[in-house]
């Protein structure tokens, strides 16, 4: 039963720093746009680097990786 606790948790870490990471982007997307200071893009930036860190110190031993590529938007 501890496993599957450990595993649940494990998840929901990894789901929350999967949205943290989106919410930064369209912070820094929202940001560029705005015209905003270039300090509050770089906080931004250093955040989503952060989550990104500790998404894969999450990730390592799993064979999982995370990887940003920059898409458009279909629509």
């Amino acid at each position: 039963m501890n496993q599957q606790i450990e595993y649940e948790e494990w998840t929901l870490r990894v789901s929350r720093l999967l949205e943290l990471v989106q919410r930064n982007i369209a912070a820094i997307e929202r940001h560029k746009a705005a015209g905003s200071p270039q300090m509050i893009v770089e906080q931004y930036e250093q955040l989503r680097d952060e989550h990104l860190a500790e998404l894969d110190g999450l990730l390592k031993g799993t064979g999982i990786a995370v990887q940003l590529t920059a898409i458009q938007n279909a629509a």
